[in-house]
C-alpha cells in the first residue's frame, strides 16, 4: 500500500467536519506511514475497553470506572503522565469561559499542561450523552462539541478533546476561522487498528512535547487549513475567471434560421 494510501484510509474511517488533517502534511510528518502500535499496549487496551464497556451503561462521568479508562487512554495510550494532566484547582481560571448571555461557566475536566500553557483542553461526559447532543439539566442548551468550541474560542487555546469514554472528539478552533471536528471510535481502535495509530501518532504526547514545533498537533492542523484555504481560494478565483470569460465572451448563439431567412421563406398560403 502507498503511502498516501494508507493515510487516506484512516482519514476515511473517522468523522471529520470543517478544516482537519490535509494529506500534503501528513506525506511531510509521517513519510513512511503511521508508527506500529505495540502488541502488548493493544492487548491491554482491548481489556481496559471491554471492562470499561460493560459497565458503560451504569456508570456516570464521575465513575471512578469511567475515570479509570480515560487515564487509560490518555496515560497508556497517548503516553501523558499525571503530572503533566491538571484538574479540579490545578486548573487555571483562566481556562473558565463565561457565557453571559445564558449566564453559565464552561471550564474543563482535564487539561495538558506545558509548563504554564495550556496545550490540550478535555471534557469527559457521561458514557449515556451523546457529543453533538444538549446536555439535559443545562441552562445552554448547546452540545458538548459547541461548548467545546466556545471554550477554545475564549481562552485561546486551539485543542480540545471531548470524549463520553466511547467517541474521542478533537476540536480544533480558533478565533474568526472555521472550527474542525474529528471524531475516533474506541471500538475502531481495535477493529481497524489504523485509526488508533493515527490517533496515537497525532495526539500523543510525544507530538506535544518532542517533536519540531512545526510538526506539533497545532501547526499541523495550522498548516493543513492554510492549504485547504488556499485550495479554495484558487478554486474561488478560477470559477470567477469563468464567469468572466462567459460574460464577456460572444453573444448567445442562436439556433434556427435567422430572421431574413423567414422572410425570404413565407408561410404557405401567405398573400
Amino acid at each position: 500500500m502507498s503511502i498516501a494510501r494508507h493515510h487516506n484510509e484512516w482519514l476515511n474511517l473517522i468523522d471529520r467536519s470543517g478544516p482537519f488533517l490535509s494529506l500534503p502534511v501528513l506525506m511531510r510528518v509521517f513519510p513512511q506511514g503511521l508508527p506500529r502500535v505495540e502488541a502488548d499496549l493493544v492487548d491491554n487496551l482491548r481489556l481496559a475497553y471491554e471492562e470499561w464497556r460493560d459497565a458503560a451503561p451504569m456508570l456516570g462521568a464521575l465513575a471512578p470506572e469511567h475515570r479509570a479508562w480515560v487515564e487509560h487512554v490518555l496515560c497508556a495510550v497517548l503516553g501523558f503522565r499525571h503530572e503533566s494532566l491538571a484538574e479540579g484547582q490545578a486548573i487555571p481560571p483562566t481556562l473558565n469561559a463565561y457565557i453571559a448571555e445564558h449566564g453559565e461557566t464552561i471550564r474543563p475536566d482535564l487539561v495538558v499542561m506545558d509548563g504554564g500553557k495550556a496545550r490540550l483542553q478535555l471534557m469527559v461526559l457521561d458514557p449515556r450523552y451523546g457529543l453533538e447532543r444538549p446536555l439535559p439539566g443545562r441552562i445552554w442548551n448547546a452540545s458538548p462539541a459547541t461548548r467545546m468550541m466556545e471554550l477554545l474560542h475564549s481562552t485561546g487555546c486551539p485543542l480540545g478533546l471531548v470524549t463520553n469514554g466511547e467517541q474521542w472528539m478533537l476540536v480544533f478552533a480558533r478565533a474568526d476561522e472555521p472550527t474542525g471536528f474529528a471524531t475516533w471510535h474506541a471500538e475502531y481502535w481495535l477493529e481497524e487498528r489504523v485509526t488508533l495509530q493515527a490517533f496515537r501518532a497525532f495526539l500523543g504526547a510525544p507530538r506535544f512535547f518532542a517533536a519540531p514545533e512545526n510538526e506539533s498537533p497545532e501547526a499541523m492542523l495550522i498548516s493543513s487549513a492554510d492549504e485547504q484555504q488556499e485550495v479554495t481560494d484558487q478554486l474561488g478565483y478560477q470559477v470567477r475567471a469563468a464567469v468572466e470569460v462567459f460574460g464577456g465572451g460572444a453573444r448567445p448563439r442562436r439556433y434556427g434560421p435567422p430572421p431574413r431567412a423567414i422572410a425570404r421563406h413565407p408561410r404557405r398560403g401567405a398573400v
